[in-house]
């Protein structure tokens, strides 16, 4: 599967784009797919790290890519925006367990206050 991105620029934005990049289109393109091997390469080298650790683990791929892959498809890999809905799913669950708790001690004890 691949996915085409576009941004919208205003003439003044692609202006200066252009006064520090030859071809704009290409330094765009080359910008956003740096920043995905980097992101690969920074998954990857920490899951290595992790197999090394791990006295169970008797092969390690050789390929990032692969062991992106793999974690891609073993849904261990998240988006940013899953991870967000998580958090603000257990945030959530927090804030409506720590609303049935009864403090133990007077001065966190608001009845005393009535």
């Amino acid at each position: 599967m691949a996915v085409t991105l576009s941004v919208e620029l205003t003439d003044l934005e692609y202006a200066a784009l252009a006064h520090i990049a030859v071809d704009p289109h290409d330094w765009f393109q080359d910008m956003v797919k740096l920043r995905c091997r980097n992101t690969i390469a920074e998954v990857a080298n920490n899951r290595i790290k992790e197999m090394i650790a791990d006295p169970a683990v008797t092969t390690i791929p050789a390929d990032k890519n692969t062991i992106f892959q793999n974690m891609m498809d073993s849904g261990e890999l998240k988006s940013l925006a899953q991870m967000s809905e998580e958090e603000t799913e257990r945030t959530r669950a927090m804030v409506t367990t720590m609303g049935d708790l009864i403090p133990e001690t007077p001065a966190l004890n608001a009845d005393h206050l009535k």
